[in-house]
């Protein structure tokens, strides 16, 4: 993981499927000031609030479009393999790409962690299809590692793709800015994944790491787990969801809709 990467000022778009999101990447969000697209309001009105002020902050909030399409009508969407809110996703990031014409576009990883964040490159991937320019380039998140349930690879990529990723490490303000930020402008995100975030060294977070997108749909593999598959058997067997998205019947029917939107 040595290959060296510098996305070019202002020629860059990131598209996050939730607000938040952006803090995994912030340094280079910090140093490029790209434009920003996101998918979905996260499940709160809080989570929207929180990234607004951070993007206000580093002086981009007009180059930032929330979509605000509601989380539970994204899960609706993959239950029901309904087309319409993917075909809204593949229309307005296309729309944006039409008028920022980037060179880059940053988005998450498909990790199998939560399916609304895996369906953020497919989306991106169909609103790009007839840009041939135009690099996508994915950003590890989380997953949940299949040697430790339970535990977390985050931010970095999994060990088969270490080849082929190119990394960025900040300098010590873009640093500064998203320990600060990990620490104080996120509560949301702490309240759901404190413990993970507080586990991120200052090491750990001066490195950032993104991968060339390799293809519609990649499996999972040894080094990766379907976490939000498991997650929902468990709640299913609790007695907290009557319905759980899976990875065969739900999520690749999805990929393939948002293929066929792409031609």
């Amino acid at each position: 993981m040595k290959n060296p990467f510098e996305p070019p000022i202002a020629r860059t778009l990131v598209v996050t499927g939730h607000p938040n999101h952006e803090l995994a990447i912030l340094g280079i969000v910090k140093r490029t000031l790209p434009h920003v697209l996101v998918l979905t309001d996260g499940g709160s009105p809080q989570r929207v609030a929180e990234s607004r002020a951070v993007y206000e902050k580093l002086g981009i909030l007009s180059r930032v479009r929330f979509l605000e399409v509601r989380e539970k009508d994204l899960y609706r969407a993959l239950l029901d393999r309904s087309p319409v809110v993917l075909q809204r996703l593949v229309a307005e990031t296309r729309r944006m790409m039409e008028e920022v014409s980037p060179q880059y576009v940053l988005c998450e990883s498909l990790e199998f962690y939560n399916p609304v964040h895996d369906l953020s490159l497919p989306v991106v991937q169909a609103a790009a299809k007839k840009q041939t320019r135009l690099k996508v380039l994915e950003f590890p998140l989380i997953a949940e590692r299949p040697d430790a349930p339970g535990q977390y690879r985050v931010q970095r990529p999994p060990s088969s793709r270490e080849a082929e990723t190119k990394s960025v490490t900040l300098d010590p303000e873009e640093l500064a800015f998203k320990l600060e930020a990990s620490a104080h402008s996120y509560p949301s995100l702490r309240t759901q994944m404190g413990g993970v975030l507080d586990a991120i060294s200052s090491g750990h977070a001066t490195q950032e790491f993104f991968l060339e997108a390799n293809g519609w749909m990649p499996k999972p593999g040894r080094d990766q787990a379907l976490r939000y598959e498991e997650r929902g058997r468990l709640l299913a067997r609790e007695g907290l969801v009557a319905q759980i998205i899976t990875f065969k019947d739900h999520f690749l029917p999805t990929v393939d809709t948002l293929r066929a939107l792409a031609l």
